[in-house]
């Protein structure tokens, strides 16, 4: 049953997601503080793994310390709040230590006390209630702050825990737990859901008073009904994933970006003053959430303050070109129908209402590009740039298609691109090929097959192999995996331009380590599992299942090796990568024995080969 439309001149929503922003000036509800607001428009809470742990360890009562330390924006206040509300008190309004109930205490944040005298003063009495097993205790720190309390007050005990937090993610001792938050993934399962759900839910979104949606009005509501769906859904996890691998997203980040996506700067008023000046040609694609999501409508400096849109960007999505993909756009006529809806192709859609030639079939902003021909849908652009015989429409068109006008008109196609990315997938081949095709990254698919393999203890000696293959190539040139993972001279490696995976020629080799000692593992197991939520997305190669000789290996380096071993050429850049790479190999040559005489490899020998160089033996003369 559909929610009766609301009669406010402004639905709450809106004005709710535009404070969830931190790109606008307007983003006080970014900011627990000032949550409640929120709540009232949004409804409850999003609900954690974190959280539920932490609710149900209030219920039991068992005497004990959780310390939370992550960024801000991880959720470590909502939790207290949630550990508050459990045993019947409030979330305290000041950082000191407070007794929310008989034996219960908080610190909501350790940082927010005034030196730090009273930061050791706090932490050293949870220690003591710890030792003592009276009460519990829950506080909140900043990894810093923790540390620099710990170095005056040296218990050893809570410092290696801090230690194992920070590298596993949770660390028990005794009835000390610590959990760093920062390994919480937003696109874990369930709670990927539930974000998009606390924003775009239909109830919501049932329209303010005079709302011109259901003529084709308003982007804000285009943008939350297409965020409800599951392919929509699955396709933007895949790109949260991705800028994950380059930056520590928190949830207040991505609910961040989800607004802007969804409303951006605008407000119903706003939408229905320019719909009822302009009609259909007031809103176009620039307004999407597929564009916004990526930066759209934001200058450089504001997208610089979200690591998480900053390091989605480097997918490159909407400027991968597709042959057949930019082929449908200059003519739908050969595109599946799902395709010719999306172009705004009138065969195969309503006229729109006020009968327009150039917005025939158009169902939403979502389909509608602006020109210096006046605003049109995707397919009646493609139309003028394929087949009209005016010089001048076919050069605006033209330039509509590859340039836009490099602010708030992107082009066209990067627009188009976007668009079927998200809700053509099926008719791309599916999610993974639609990856495949419209993103910079080919073998994103395949690393999160490889990460839930190897979470669920499956045989992945296949996918190792194709590791070493890949590394081989990078660090040496020699790509073969028969004799194990090259270690290659670590001054060979350093000799290197910084960040470049082009091998050097010829590399010396300093020994090689068999496959049989290699495993492959997720980062996130054990405790942190069940203490939050998380999403294998990147994986570990370890060498002999020790921590101190493992290798991270995050989308862009899976991407990197992949490509070496697939291409046999070279891959790029990798400033960053190519820093993990040195480290890994030069904690590698220091575990590791030396190989038995030198080994050269020499990716310039017909086929490529590990030389074993024998020196000269010269025997000593003896005269007579």
């Amino acid at each position: 049953m559909t929610a009766p439309e609301d009669l406010s001149d402004e639905l709450p929503a809106v004005a709710a997601l535009r404070s969830l922003s931190i790109f606008s000036a307007d983003q006080a509800g970014a900011y627990r503080e000032h949550f409640q607001s929120l709540s009232d428009a949004l409804g409850e809470d999003v609900p954690t793994r974190l959280a539920s742990h932490v609710t149900a360890w209030a219920g039991r009562g068992e005497p004990g310390a959780i310390v939370l330390t992550g960024n801000a924006g991880t959720g470590k206040t909502a939790v207290a709040e949630s550990y508050c509300q459990r045993v019947g008190g409030e979330l305290p309004a000041s950082d000191e230590p407070c007794e929310v109930a008989p034996d219960r205490w908080v610190v909501k944040d350790l940082s927010g006390l005034s030196d730090d005298d009273a930061r050791r003063s706090a932490l050293q009495a949870v220690l003591d209630g710890v030792a003592a097993g009276s009460g519990q205790y829950l506080v909140c720190a900043n990894e810093g702050v923790l540390r620099d309390a710990l170095d005056v007050l040296n218990h050893s005990d809570f410092a290696d825990a801090l230690e194992e937090a920070l590298r596993s993610g949770a660390a028990q001792v005794g009835g000390l737990v610590v959990v760093n938050v920062n390994r919480q993934r937003p696109t874990a399962p369930g709670l990927w859901d539930a974000l998009l759900d606390f924003l775009t839910r239909e109830e919501l979104w049932t329209g303010c008073a005079g709302c011109p949606f259901s003529l084709g009005g308003c982007p804000m509501r285009s943008n939350a009904e297409a965020l409800r769906d599951p392919d929509v859904r699955r396709q933007l996890r895949t790109l949260v994933r991705l800028g994950a691998g380059e930056a520590v997203p928190t949830i207040r980040e991505v609910l961040s970006v989800l607004a802007w996506a969804v409303v951006g700067e605008h407000g119903c008023p706003k939408v229905k003053a320019a719909t009822r000046d302009l009609d259909r040609s007031a809103f176009t694609a620039t307004s999407g959430y597929f564009t916004r999501v990526v930066g759209g409508g934001l200058q450089p400096d504001a997208i610089e303050r979200s690591p998480l849109m900053a390091g989605m960007r480097t997918a490159l999505l909407g400027h991968v070109s597709d042959l057949e993909i930019d082929g449908w756009l200059r003519d739908t006529t050969g595109a599946p129908d799902e395709v010719r809806l999306l172009a705004g192709d009138p065969a195969v859609a309503e006229d729109g209402a006020d009968g327009s030639l150039a917005l025939a079939g158009s169902r939403s902003p979502l389909d509608r590009v602006r020109t210096k021909q006046g605003t049109m849908t995707f397919q009646h652009l493609g139309e003028i740039v394929s087949t009209s015989e005016d010089p001048t429409k076919v050069d605006d068109g033209l330039d509509a298609l590859v340039a836009g006008d490099g602010d708030s008109n992107a082009p066209a196609q990067v627009l188009w691109r976007q668009r079927l990315y998200f809700e053509a997938s099926a008719a791309l081949g599916g999610p993974d090929v639609a990856s495949r095709r419209l993103l910079g990254y080919r073998y994103v698919a395949d690393l999160v097959e490889l990460a839930e393999k190897a979470a669920g203890g499956e045989d992945v000696v296949i996918e190792v192999a194709g590791l070493v293959r890949g590394l081989n190539f990078l660090v040496t040139g020699f790509s073969s995996p028969t004799e194990g993972l090259v270690v290659p001279d670590p001054a060979c490696l350093f000799a290197r331009d910084p960040g470049s995976f082009r091998p050097a020629r010829p590399s010396l080799v300093y020994g090689l380590v068999p496959l049989d000692r290699l495993s492959v593992r997720v980062p996130d197991r054990g405790l942190v599992e069940q203490l939050l939520d998380v999403d294998h997305v990147d994986v570990e190669l370890a060498v002999d299942g020790r921590a101190e000789l493992s290798l991270r290996i995050r989308p862009r380096m899976y991407e990197a090796i992949r490509e070496a071993a697939d291409f046999q050429g070279p891959v790029g850049q990798g400033v960053a990568e190519m820093n993990d790479l040195r480290g890994f190999y030069s904690r590698l040559a220091s575990a590791e024995a030396a190989g038995d005489g030198i080994r050269v490899a020499d990716p310039d020998s017909n086929p490529p080969a590990l030389v074993k160089v024998n020196l000269p033996h010269f025997a000593t003369s003896r005269r007579v």
